[in-house]
């Protein structure tokens, strides 16, 4: 069977005369096709109507030079990405200057040498072929993103988070966060809460969350002790995940009176218990991030909080405190706790969380995922 020839890439060459324009297609007729076009109005028109895969263009033309040419054919998106080549008698250095500061590829001076216009033409439409090769190959991966995160985002949605008395928030940079929040009670009604940080965000941070929400609520359903899961969560991410992804982690254990707390902080902001008898007490990090290493002898409470009537426990983490206002300085943990003893004080919603960060950033947003959990006795 005849195998069918493979298309030649197509050239526009632009020039009012036919001299240079029988040199061009001398020199590159061979092995490319050669459209012509003898004033700018007609280039613009062709590469509209069939887009070439380059156009080599003269300056000095009438009605319309080269210059207004190329600046035309870069602000349109039919023609933008077509790359540009001057080929001119203008050879003075401010004529480059300009023709690429237009967004030319190249600039050639006439007379023009065969061996260079062939290695020029040849390397910019090697550059252009990579480049188209380069936006398919982001195109599938922006699909295979897209699957990735819907999968995530369902298993995600499958959680049976439990919300009794407690109330969070949550924001992610991407529709799939590195930043988890989770609640149980096991038999008997003690309830267990986690909030984990991801190190990174996105999707690689995103996978993790998954599989501790696994072994969260199944180890929490079959009675295992807060110390337990985060035992086995240490466990598994150490061996499942590469050794850049760990999670710091928050966690509680309520007993079913909710009169005490015991609490676990390792690697995220201090927890904070607020209440009107003891003002604000902070339970810093104490122990590794879960996933770092399995040689952990032990996963000890680092707080026992008694609680009171007002008792808040606040779980969160660290992209509340980063916050990065337009002058680049950082919300702090200062901030932050004066906005929760309102919050809690005031008894306001937690979202009021985002309007003070929306403003401190000047509406730049985040930048970094942030979750919070609020833990209170009768709520």
């Amino acid at each position: 069977m005849k195998q069918l020839a493979s298309v030649k890439p197509a050239i526009l060459v632009v020039d009012d005369t036919p001299e240079n324009i029988d040199v061009l297609r001398g020199i590159l007729g061979t092995d490319y096709t050669i459209k012509i076009a003898n004033n700018g109005p007609l280039a613009l028109k062709i590469a509209a109507a069939q887009p070439p895969d380059l156009i080599l263009l003269d300056v000095m033309m009438p009605v319309m030079d080269g210059y207004e040419v190329c600046r035309q054919l870069k602000a349109d998106p039919l023609t933008s990405a077509i790359p540009v080549i001057f080929i001119t008698a203008k050879a003075e250095t401010e004529d480059e200057v300009q023709g690429l500061a237009l967004g030319a590829v190249d600039y050639l001076t006439k007379p023009v040498i065969p061996a260079i216009v062939k290695a020029r033409v040849q390397t910019q439409l090697a550059l252009r072929q990579t480049r188209r090769e380069l936006e398919e190959k982001n195109l599938i991966l922006n699909d295979e993103k897209e699957l990735l995160e819907d999968i995530v985002s369902r298993m995600r949605s499958a959680s049976p988070f439990d919300g009794r008395r407690v109330r969070h928030i949550q924001s992610s940079l991407e529709k799939t966060g590195g930043d988890i929040i989770l609640s149980a009670y096991r038999p008997g009604g003690i309830q267990h809460v986690l909030v984990g940080d991801f190190s990174g965000h996105g999707l690689p941070a995103a996978f993790g969350g998954p599989l501790v929400s696994y072994i969260f609520y199944r180890l929490t359903a079959e009675g295992c002790t807060m110390r337990q899961i985060l035992e086995e969560v240490d466990r598994t991410l150490c061996r499942q995940l590469p050794t850049q992804l760990y999670m710091a982690a928050g966690a509680l254990e309520l007993s079913p009176d909710r009169n005490l707390a015991v609490v676990w902080n390792c690697g995220l902001p201090p927890v904070l218990c607020l209440s009107a008898a003891h003002g604000i007490n902070r339970i810093s990090s104490s122990g590794l991030p879960l996933g770092i290493s399995e040689s952990v002898d032990t996963f000890e409470p680092h707080a026992q909080i008694v609680m009171e009537s007002d008792t808040g426990i606040y779980l969160y983490s660290d992209g509340l405190t980063e916050a990065t206002s337009p002058g680049r300085e950082l919300y702090g943990q200062a901030r932050l706790e004066a906005l929760m003893e309102r919050i809690h004080r005031e008894q306001l919603p937690l979202e009021v969380i985002w309007q003070e960060l929306d403003t401190y950033c000047g509406g730049q947003g985040l930048s970094d995922d942030a979750a919070l959990v609020e833990v209170s006795p009768c709520r």
